[in-house]
C-alpha cells in the first residue's frame, strides 16, 4: 500500500516527457494474452498501469510491483528510449475495458481491450448420399460464442451465402443454427465456417455429400397416342385381311373354273373317244342307213352303198370295216 502511496506522490512532481501507448486497441481471445507497449523519450522513475481505472502494475526505479499473477512488465529500454510493455496472461471476459499508462507528470495513455470467446462449430449429422438433382440440406450449429459469430458455408472450397441464420443469447455467449439448402449436381465437400475478429482463420466442420446418377424413367405413353396406334394398327390389319381374303377367293375361284373346264375337257374327249369307238366297232354302217348288212339295206330303199376297191377298180359290196389291206371307199348313189 505504501508502494501505491510513493508512486501517486511522484506523479505529481517535475519531469515532462512525452509518452505513447501501443496498440490503441486491442482483440484478443478469451484465454490468451495481450500486450501493451507504453514508451517515453526520456527515463522515468516511476511508471504505473491501470485496468478499468485500478491500478494493477507500478514501476519504481526499475522494480516492478503487481496486484496479480496474470500482469507482468518487461523492460524494453534503450539509450534514449524508455519503454516497457504490459502483459496480461489467461485473459479473462472481465479484462474488457480500458488499459491506462501513467507516467509522472505527463497525461495518461489509454487504450482499449477487447476479450472475445471462441465457441464450437458443428453440422448436425453425418454425411449424406442423395439422387441427382435433389435438393438436400445441412444444418450447422455454432454454440458458446461472444459475441455473436460469424457463420457461413463453403461448397467445394467455394463461399456460399445462402444461410438461414438465427442466434440466441444465453447467458453471456451466443448459439448460432445455420441451414443450407444445396441441390445435388456432384459429390461434394460441404463446409460450415465459424469466427469472431479476434481469430485469424475460422473454425469449421466438414460433411461430404455423395451424388448418385437419377433413375432412368421410361415416360408413360399418351393415353390418346396409344388409342390412336392401335386404332391405326386395327385399321391397316383388318384391310390387309381383306385384301388378303379377296385374293384368297379371287384364287379358288380361278381354280375352281380352271378345274371345271378341264373336267369338261376330260368329259368332251371321252365322248370324243366313245364316237371313235363305236365308229370303229360297234357301228358296222349304222351310220349309213343305206348300208346293206346280210343281204338286207337300209331304211333307204332307193339307192345302196357300193364300195370301190381302188386296187381292181371293181365295185363291190361289203362293208367300211372289213380291212384288207386295201384302201376302202364308201359311196352313197342315190337314183
Amino acid at each position: 500500500m505504501d508502494v501505491f502511496i510513493l508512486s501517486l506522490f511522484l506523479l505529481t512532481i517535475g519531469g515532462v516527457s512525452a509518452q505513447v501507448i501501443e496498440p490503441q486497441s486491442a482483440v484478443v481471445l478469451k484465454g490468451s494474452q495481450a500486450r501493451f507497449n507504453c514508451s517515453t523519450t526520456q527515463a522515468q522513475p516511476v511508471m504505473t498501469w491501470l485496468m478499468n481505472g485500478l491500478l494493477v502494475v507500478n514501476i519504481q526505479q526499475n522494480s516492478v510491483y503487481n496486484s496479480d499473477g496474470r500482469f507482468a512488465l518487461t523492460n524494453f529500454s534503450t539509450p534514449g528510449s524508455f519503454k516497457w510493455e504490459f502483459m496480461i496472461t489467461n485473459v479473462l471476459r472481465g479484462d474488457n475495458g480500458t488499459v491506462t499508462c501513467q507516467i509522472f507528470n505527463v497525461a495518461p495513455q489509454t487504450s482499449t481491450l477487447s476479450v472475445q470467446e471462441r465457441g464450437s462449430v458443428a453440422i448436425i449429422g453425418g454425411n449424406q448420399t442423395t439422387t441427382e438433382g435433389v435438393q438436400t440440406t445441412f444444418q450447422c450449429q455454432a454454440l458458446g460464442w461472444y459475441p455473436e459469430p460469424t457463420v457461413s458455408w463453403s461448397v467445394n472450397g467455394v463461399g456460399v451465402n445462402t444461410c438461414n441464420n438465427t442466434s440466441v443469447a444465453q447467458g453471456n455467449v451466443f448459439n448460432n443454427n445455420c441451414t443450407l439448402s444445396v441441390t445435388a449436381a456432384k459429390n461434394s465437400s460441404v463446409q460450415c465456417l465459424a469466427k469472431v475478429s479476434a481469430m485469424s482463420t475460422p473454425d469449421s466442420d466438414t460433411r461430404f455429400l455423395t451424388v448418385v446418377p437419377k433413375p432412368t424413367i421410361v415416360p408413360k405413353p399418351n393415353i390418346r397416342d396409344q388409342t390412336i396406334l392401335i386404332a391405326v394398327t386395327v385399321a391397316f390389319s383388318a384391310a390387309a385381311l381383306l385384301f388378303l381374303l379377296i385374293v384368297l377367293i379371287i384364287i379358288c375361284c380361278r381354280r375352281k373354273r380352271e378345274k371345271s373346264s378341264y373336267e369338261e375337257e376330260v368329259r368332251r374327249a371321252q365322248l370324243q373317244a366313245q364316237h371313235r369307238s363305236r365308229a370303229r366297232g360297234d357301228g358296222h354302217g349304222r351310220d349309213n342307213r343305206g348300208y346293206a348288212r346280210d343281204g338286207h339295206y337300209g331304211d333307204n330303199h332307193n339307192g345302196g352303198v357300193w364300195h370301190t376297191n381302188q386296187s381292181n377298180k371293181h365295185q363291190r359290196a361289203y362293208p367300211m370295216d372289213d380291212y384288207s389291206g386295201t384302201r376302202n371307199n364308201r359311196h352313197l348313189t342315190m337314183v
